[in-house]
């Protein structure tokens, strides 16, 4: 009798420890805007930073959850469906807790050299036709904001390849976004009318710093422990390699 029971003991015993190394999966909420997630196949730029953190944290398992950014964080403040948020930025309003900074995006104007177009400073965008992403307005700095207020021939779009069309169309002088994206956009086959189409047929404008986004999560303990390894990722240089991959 005994013996059974200690073996019962042993048995329970093994199961919890079984358990405690199991791992635990963390339903992460992503976009699905190319380069930097991309649903078909799970990957992007900013996917294979997530991936690289949690490598260092074994006892989680990813499973990404593809979703509108307005779901994202309506999910993250109110449902039940994720446990982390992906691309968040500061001005959100937000009830969980942010990472350190992670996901860098290159905003710039951008021309064709073809138009001679003189853009050195924000203020050299005044009055001229300008297609913007959604929300530009509120990222790029009170000066942005006034000069697009000001000016009849500033539009934002939702779709980042609404702003490329627009430029390349010539209906548009100026796109205002991120570098990467456009790269992207114009490698697609949706331009592949455009003969001969290269980078060297255009200006980038520099205007801005580079804006960071993070991740955001309901728990502030795996916040805490995520910042961590993100700080020592940037540390020994990981994450810089990731992004030079891309040329970012």
């Amino acid at each position: 009798m005994l013996k059974a029971l200690n073996y019962f003991v042993f048995i329970v015993l093994l199961g919890c420890s079984a358990a405690s190394t199991a791992e635990q999966t963390l339903k992460v909420g992503v976009g699905n805007f190319p380069p930097f997630f991309i649903e078909e196949g799970e990957r992007g730029i900013f996917i294979e930073i997530i991936d690289e953190i949690f490598k260092q944290l074994p006892q989680y398992k990813v499973e990404y959850i593809f979703m509108s950014n307005h779901r994202i964080l309506h999910e993250i403040n109110y449902g039940q469906s994720i446990d982390v948020a992906c691309n968040i930025f500061p001005s959100s309003k937000l009830k969980a807790h942010l990472s350190e900074p992670i996901f860098r995006y290159i905003d710039v104007a951008i021309s064709k050299k073809s138009a001679h177009l003189t853009v050195a400073t924000t203020a050299d965008l005044k009055g001229k036709h300008i297609a913007a992403y959604q929300g530009a307005t509120e990222m790029l700095g009170d000066e942005f904001q006034q000069m697009a207020n000001d000016n009849a021939n500033y539009s934002e779009h939702a779709h980042p390849n609404e702003t490329t069309l627009l430029m390349l169309s010539g209906k548009k002088d100026i796109r205002v976004g991120d570098l990467n994206i456009f790269w992207y956009d114009l490698g697609h086959k949706y331009y592949s009318k455009q003969k001969n189409l290269t980078s060297d047929e255009f200006n980038i404008h520099y205007l801005w710093p580079s804006l960071y986004s993070h991740m955001a999560f309901k728990d502030p303990q795996l916040k805490n422990v995520v910042d961590d390894v993100i700080k020592a990722l940037k540390l020994n240089g990981t994450i810089e390699k990731i992004y030079a991959k891309y040329n970012i």
